[in-house]
């Protein structure tokens, strides 16, 4: 049952990320992991094209320090 805890959590990091207007497409993004970790079955990843720019390294870093730690360790 490891799967149902990534979804809880993708899902909370996507419910604190939609609370700030910046954070919104990074929720977003969340909610669609969380999605993924709960029926992989017949999905497929694509790589896109990756925005670049001071906004997506801080969010980064924000992720990081917030959610993002926590999500690793769950996923190892």
């Amino acid at each position: 049952l490891g799967g149902f805890l990534l979804v809880l959590w993708y899902l909370l990091g996507g419910v604190v990320l939609c609370l700030t207007i910046i954070g919104i497409p990074f929720g977003i993004q969340c909610f669609k992991l969380s999605l993924l970790a709960l029926l992989p079955f017949g999905k497929t990843v694509v790589s896109t094209e990756r925005f670049s720019g001071c906004l997506a390294t801080i969010m980064n870093v924000i992720w990081l320090l917030v959610a993002g730690l926590e999500i690793a360790f769950l996923h190892l």
